[in-house]
C-alpha cells in the first residue's frame, strides 16, 4: 500500500518512470524483504555494515541474522523484530526500487524527507503509511473524532479494504456544503440519528467498487453495476447500525438509490473522502444530522 502513495511521488518528481513504478508495484508482491535492507531502513546497521555481512554471507553458511549476532551488530531480539517486518509493503516496494538500480537507499531516504516535508507529514503520520496497517493509515487523511462521521467513515473503508480492493490509496478529506456529480450510489439511515452514506464519481471509478464486491466483470455502470455498490453500502451501513444499536442508537436504513448528472446539497458539511482504486478515483460521501437534497 505504501508504493501507491511513496510511488505517485516519485512518479509527480521524475525521479522514476511510470512504467518504472509499475514494474515495481507488480514485483513487490511476490518479494520478501532481505533482513539487511530492512535492518539499515530502521537504521540498526549503516550501508557498511549490511554490505560487510552480505559478503561475509557468500563465504559463510549462515543466515545474515546470525551472521550479525556473531559480528556484535545486531542483538537477538533486535533480529526477531527484524524479521517480523520482511512481509512489510514499504521495505519490499524499497527493495524492489534498490535491486532494479532505480535509486539508491540514500536517494530514497532523502526523497522519503521531501515527500514528508512537502505534504507535511509528521514521523508518526509516515509511520503509519509505511506500516500498511489500514487502521492507522486512516486517522492520517481523516478527522477520526468527529462523532458518527469518524466511525463511519472508518468502517466503510475497513469494508472496501476488507471486501473490494486491499490496496487502496487515501487522500486528505475535505468538507463542502455542494457536491457535483455525474454518478453516485447512496443510502440514507434514519432515527435517533441521520446519516447519508454514498460513493460519487466517473463511472469507470465505480466499477472499481461494483466488479469486485459482486464477483462480476461489469462493462459499463448499468442498473446491476448501480445495484452491486448499492448492496456494498448497503452491508456497510448494516455493519454500523448494529454497533450503533449495542450503544442503544437506534438507526433504520432507508433502501439504496442512485442517481446521474446533478448535484448533491446540504445545510451542513458535506464530508469527502477520496479513494483512489487501481488509479482510478471516486469519493466516499458522509453527511450526519444534516439535510441533503439532491437536485
Amino acid at each position: 500500500m505504501f508504493g501507491l502513495y511513496f510511488g505517485d511521488y516519485l512518479l509527480e518528481k521524475e525521479k522514476i518512470s511510470r512504467l518504472q513504478l509499475k514494474e515495481v508495484m507488480t514485483l513487490q508482491q511476490t518479494s520478501r524483504a532481505k533482513l539487511g535492507l530492512i535492518a539499515v531502513a530502521e537504521k540498526l546497521l549503516t550501508p557498511k555494515q549490511a554490505e560487510e555481512l552480505n559478503e561475509l554471507q557468500k563465504h559463510k553458511d549462515s543466515r545474515f541474522g546470525d551472521i550479525a549476532i556473531e559480528k556484535g551488530y545486531l542483538l537477538k531480539e533486535e533480529v526477531n523484530y527484524l524479521l517480523n517486518l520482511q512481509g512489510n509493503s514499504y521495505l519490499k516496494f524499497i527493495q524492489t526500487l534498490t535491486e532494479r538500480n532505480l535509486m539508491t537507499m540514500e536517494q530514497i531516504e532523502s526523497s522519503l524527507e521531501e515527500y514528508k516535508r512537502e505534504y507535511g507529514f509528521s514521523d508518526t503520520e509516515l509511520d503509519a503509511l509505511k506500516s500498511g496497517d489500514i487502521d492507522r493509515i486512516i486517522p492520517v487523511f481523516v478527522d477520526t473524532n468527529v462523532p458518527f462521521v469518524g466511525e463511519c467513515i472508518t468502517l466503510v473503508i475497513r469494508n472496501i479494504v476488507r471486501f473490494i480492493n486491499n490496496n487502496i490509496k487515501l487522500k486528505k478529506a475535505y468538507t463542502v456544503k455542494e457536491f457535483a456529480f455525474s454518478s453516485i450510489a447512496y443510502q440514507q439511515l434514519i432515527g435517533s440519528h441521520e446519516l447519508f452514506v454514498g460513493f460519487a464519481g466517473v463511472d469507470d471509478a465505480l466499477l472499481e467498487i461494483a466488479s469486485p464486491f459482486a464477483k462480476e466483470d461489469f462493462e459499463a455502470l448499468d442498473e446491476d453495476a448501480f445495484d452491486s455498490i448499492c448492496e456494498f453500502i448497503n452491508c456497510s451501513n448494516g455493519l454500523y447500525a448494529s454497533k450503533l444499536s449495542t450503544e442503544d442508537i437506534d438507526i433504520d436504513m432507508t433502501p439504496p438509490n442512485y442517481d446521474q448528472n446533478k448535484s448533491l446539497t446540504s445545510d451542513g458539511e458535506i464530508y469527502v473522502v477520496p479513494i483512489t482504486i487501481n488509479e482510478k478515483q471516486s469519493n466516499l460521501l458522509v453527511i450526519v444530522d444534516h439535510r441533503v437534497e439532491i437536485n
